[in-house]
């Protein structure tokens, strides 16, 4: 470490088991970094690092001994930290930095640096919820020409749908995390086309169960164009920052459909409908508010979803004895109970 830090032997812990007043060493990667001047037109940075746990915001004012050395760190290098945790009010446990240094990977694998423990990634098999998206499709889209879209975007974008997150910071933003949300949501949809379904069966024409079911898999195949893939987070492209994933994933699908000869152009209409419209708002990113049945429900699965991930991310990465969880951006900055642990529970696996 620098020289000018004389640091007793501090204990190395993982990023987010840094508690409140206690100094600690950790290796972290750094995964943004902003400048920006405060009321008093003063410099500074904020600095934010993870593992595979979460993030931990450092940051960094002008009178900083780091400041200027800020400048040469560089978003997604792996350092060494030396660390106080810091409870504030308002955004919860921060750090205050005491050293840092690059990782040397020979010299820090003695110590058990293993970069993969930086990295987020979906708890869940990517390729498992690969194979019940697919058996959801054959038992569930009854629509032969929906069916056959689904299976057709699905082959052709297989290996990024895979790995690629589901966004830069918000939800599922780790790596096999566009995945795990699409899996989440059809079964979610599933659930609830089903259900409707049947309780409104008088409806003419009737609930479409295809359409919802191809909308739930299909409402961000566009983030395969908004995002490349990053190991630490995923990064905007230009037709991302420029037209978004969400008319990029309806533009998609319309590809791939003009490919599908005899595609029923009403069909068609719906899907797209629910693809545009599937953040609900429009102050939300949503083309259209929806207007069909079909979309509506995509658009409130859609939401469940990404909210329950980032509330239930936050539950996990908690520690210490706080009853509550660190303001969720996402959710209007609330804090969320963590209730008492049990002692006989069992993770589920990942079902139909």
């Amino acid at each position: 470490m620098s020289a000018n830090l004389a640091a007793p032997p501090y204990p190395l812990k993982n990023l987010y088991e840094i508690e409140h007043d206690e100094v600690a060493d950790c290796f972290a990667l750094l995964v943004r970094k902003e400048s920006g001047r405060t009321k008093k037109d003063e410099p500074y940075w904020t600095i934010v690092f993870r593992d595979r746990r979460g993030e931990r915001s450092c940051p960094l004012w002008h009178d900083s001994r780091f400041f200027r050395d800020a400048a040469g760190w560089v978003v997604g290098n792996p350092y060494r930290l030396t660390a106080r945790g810091q409870l504030h009010a308002r955004y919860g446990l921060q750090l205050e930095l005491l050293d840092i240094r690059p990782v040397d990977p020979e010299r820090d694998a003695a110590d058990g640096f293993d970069l993969g423990n930086l990295v987020e990634v979906s708890h869940l098999e990517a390729d498992q919820c690969w194979n019940k998206i697919r058996e959801l499709v054959e038992r569930y889209v009854p629509d032969t020409y929906v069916r056959a879209l689904i299976e057709r975007l699905l082959d052709v974008y297989r290996d990024d749908i895979l790995r690629i997150q589901a966004a830069e910071r918000m939800h599922h933003a780790y790596t096999g995390g566009l995945i795990e949300h699409v899996w989440s949501m059809t079964r979610i949809a599933v659930f609830l086309a089903e259900h409707y379904e049947r309780y409104y069966a008088r409806l003419n024409p009737p609930l479409n169960r295809s359409v919802v079911v191809a909308a739930a898999i299909l409402h961000d195949i566009g983030k395969l164009r908004e995002l490349e893939y990053h190991p630490v987070a995923a990064r905007y492209t230009t037709p991302g920052k420029l037209i978004g994933h969400v008319v990029l994933g309806r533009d998609m699908v319309r590809e791939a459909a003009a490919q599908i000869e005899g595609f029923p152009p009403e069909t068609l209409m719906l899907l797209e409908h629910a693809i545009l419209a599937h953040h609900g708002k429009r102050e939300f990113g949503a083309v259209v508010e929806p207007a069909t049945i079909e979309a509506l429900i995509v658009s409130f699965v859609d939401e469940l979803d990404a909210k329950i991930n980032q509330v239930a991310e936050k539950l996990l990465a908690g520690t210490g004895e706080d009853d509550f969880t660190e303001r969720i951006y996402g959710l209007d900055n609330r804090r969320f109970y963590r209730g008492t642990p049990s002692t006989t529970h069992e993770s589920p696996q990942t079902g139909s």
